[in-house]
């Protein structure tokens, strides 16, 4: 045949009703058979298909495609293969020598495959993400299946190799398809502890509806005990969001003995948030509203320890917190409804734990009154402090702050004068004698005089903000009797605004370059209260620079009572492409309270040896005790195709007894694009 460019539209009308069309250069057909050569593409069932050369025999059914065979899908997937035989009739596919990607850059190489209808069949294969030609890691295996329709691949036989190294084989291996939550198996969790024994925890993944999954980990700590705990989380529409948990554990008779335990640990907690609960109407559409819930039953803190992955993670305070907040509000007012429940795990009974069900908030946004110079705000709140045994009260407190704000010469001198009044009354009830009120109001005035300079340098910009102020307390009073003179069990249910009189003084200051950064910022204040013990006030000095790749910060505070430095905060970071150090001590000395001085220094280095890898170091030392708080060393890798972390560290954990040594090793690896794995072992021995 005369060698020519031939378009060709060829229909062939199929028992099962589909079309097969071919583009070719050459095309012979008869009534049952045709064939096509040279440049071969074939649009069929939704798949375009390309070759050297086609046949199609319609007494057999058969679409035969021979050399350089390319098949581009529905969802831009792309298969190669030597052959390719489909059954029109029956809907199979047989490949031989199959290469495939995908959009994920994930590729398969099959000796061969085949497909009958959603049923597809991988023989003697192996699939990665890296470079075909010399790829980090493949995954290897005997045969595959996977149906379309349960939307996840198994495997049989698999071998995990890196470089040319099998590092895990598994007989049976599945995993899901789809970039959705699926159900299945998590990776399991293990611990080692000289207390404990070796901890394995099995995690379930269920996921029976777009929105709401289940997670359950069941656990075993071999010389502790068993248990474990399950968790729900839904979402019930665009703006609302919950979670329910609940857990149980039961320790070993001897274990509990030796660690004054309870024999069983047990709770529940419950979350939700919403960011709109008011009803749709014109009325509630200028209104914006929340709510905010977090509740917790529990036996004792270990129901929320045997939750958690490392022994830095554990908590130690006894009262425990439940919490509900609610608002609505709009551009003039907001009105808050709060709640706290706690429970305290250092006792037997909760009866006396004192809890606040619930708190009113009503607060009205800043206002002018009377003239464009003169603005007031206003808070109420109703407390409700309440136990099941012991004292109780309702506390009423009013807020309101009323300014003047004016500017004289040219603007370069701000003024403001406020007046701040505060009512608190206090009502008690089931004090067993007579004392049912206590009402405390007073009044205080503060003066400001301030400025807000600005001046460019070229391309630069500054900004700087002197100022002193003035409060001074004027009428205060108690009725009917002094708060000095209240009982304990009166004073320990509520907390009043007191002010002191006080005065500040201090400049800011700002410097941005011509990109608006700030590359300098500073703030010097003082402040004094003339009538407290130690009146001569505190020196505050804050500092922060950045330019180019250094960073500098300083935060500090110095007592001219005691002629010492109170706090002081000082980090120094220094950020290159290939490697960052930050340097930050900390040190704190708490004359005032226990006169006890700490002062530690927390250090960190990565160096970025390659675009793919880097290796990092962390360090922490206090300073005052002598000894190392915590430090880790680690490795991790970065490339298209996979990624991993390995480190090892140490920390010490204290205790009230003594404290002692969590050694940890963490390891993570990722195959993109099917995700990975992280391990973080601890293995604790006693004290330093």
């Amino acid at each position: 045949m005369r060698y020519f460019i031939l378009f060709i539209f060829f229909t062939l009308s199929l028992l099962s009703k589909e079309q097969i069309e071919v583009f070719a250069q050459e095309v012979v057909a008869t009534k049952n058979f045709l064939e096509a050569r040279g440049d071969v593409l074939i649009l069929y069932n939704g798949d375009l298909l390309k070759s050297k050369r086609a046949t199609y025999d319609k007494k057999s059914s058969l679409l035969i495609l021979n050399g350089n065979v390319e098949m581009l899908g529905k969802e831009a997937n792309r298969a190669s293969s030597e052959e390719l035989i489909i059954n029109t009739k029956s809907q199979t596919v047989e490949f031989q020598e199959l290469f495939i990607t995908t959009e994920q850059d994930l590729w398969i190489e099959a000796k061969k495959a085949t497909k009958k209808k959603e049923h597809y069949q991988i023989f003697n294969s192996k699939l990665s993400s890296c470079n075909k030609t010399d790829p980090d890691w493949t995954i290897e295996f005997a045969e595959a299946h996977f149906r379309k329709d349960k939307e996840y691949i198994t495997l049989k036989d698999a071998r995990i190799r890196f470089f040319d190294t099998t590092i895990l084989y598994l007989p049976y291996m599945a995993f899901p398809t789809v970039d959705e939550r699926t159900s299945g198996l998590l990776f399991p969790h293990f611990t080692f502890s000289d207390r404990e024994g070796i901890g394995y925890e099995q995690a379930y993944f269920y996921a029976p509806t777009n929105n709401l999954d289940i997670e359950f980990n069941p656990q075993i700590r071999t010389s502790r005990g068993y248990g474990g705990h399950a968790t729900a989380r839904y979402v019930d529409s665009n703006h609302s969001s919950g979670l329910f948990r609940t857990g149980y554990f039961n320790n070993f008779k001897s274990y509990a003995q030796t660690n004054n335990l309870h024999k069983e640990h047990y709770g529940f907690e419950l979350q939700y948030s919403s960011t709109d609960i008011l009803p749709k109407s014109d009325f509630f559409d200028a209104y914006q509203s929340g709510l905010y819930l977090n509740a917790i039953y529990l036996t004792d803190l270990e129901y929320l320890n045997l939750q958690k992955n490392s022994a830095s993670s554990l908590i130690n305070s006894n009262l425990i917190e439940s919490r509900f907040n609610a608002f609505i509000y709009d551009e003039e007012h907001y009105l808050g409804l709060y709640s706290k429940f706690y429970i305290d795990t250092s006792t037997s009974s909760n009866n006396k734990t004192l809890q606040e069900l619930p708190t009113l908030h009503y607060h009205n946004y800043m206002k002018q009154i009377f003239t464009d110079k003169i603005f007031y705000s206003f808070d109420a709140k109703v407390h409700n402090y309440t136990r099941a045994t012991g004292s109780r009260a309702y506390q009423t407190e009013f807020d309101l702050p009323i300014t003047y704000y004016d500017s004289f010469f040219n603007d370069y001198l701000d003024f403001s004068l406020s007046e701040n009044l505060y009512l608190s009354d206090v009502f008690f009830s089931n004090l067993g004698y007579n004392s049912e009120s206590y009402r405390y109001y007073r009044n205080y005035h503060t003066v400001e005089f301030s400025s807000d300079l600005i001046k460019a340098y070229g391309e630069n910009t500054h900004t700087i903000h002197p100022y002193i102020k003035y409060t001074r307390p004027s009428l205060e009073n108690e009725e009917p009797n002094p708060y000095s003179e209240l009982k304990e069990n009166q004073k320990e249910l509520f907390v009043t605004q007191t002010q002191e009189e006080k005065v500040s003084m201090g400049l800011s200051q700002y410097y941005y370059n011509k990109k608006l950064e700030m590359n300098l910022f500073h703030r010097l204040a003082w402040i004094k209260y003339p009538n407290e013990e130690l009146d001569k006030g505190d020196i505050n000095n804050e500092l922060s620079y950045t330019h180019e790749s250094l960073e500098f910060y300083s935060n500090f505070f110095y007592s001219l009572d005691k002629n010492k430095i109170h706090s002081l905060t000082t980090s120094l970071s220094y950020n290159k492409s290939n490697y960052d150090i930050m340097l930050t001590h900390f040190y704190n000395n708490d004359f005032i309270v226990n006169n006890r001085t700490t002062s530690f220094i927390n250090s960190s280095f990565v160096h970025n040896y390659n675009k793919h890898n880097q290796w990092f170091l962390n360090y922490d030392y206090d300073l005052k005790q002598n000894f190392n708080h915590q430090w880790d060393v680690g490795w991790t890798h970065r490339q298209k195709c996979w990624g991993s972390k390995v480190s090892f560290g140490q920390e010490h954990i204290p205790n009230v007894e003594r404290s002692f040594k969590n050694n940890k090793i963490y390891f993570e690896l990722t195959l993109n694009p099917f995700g990975g794995i992280a391990q973080n072992q601890e293995f604790s021995s006693q004290g330093r």
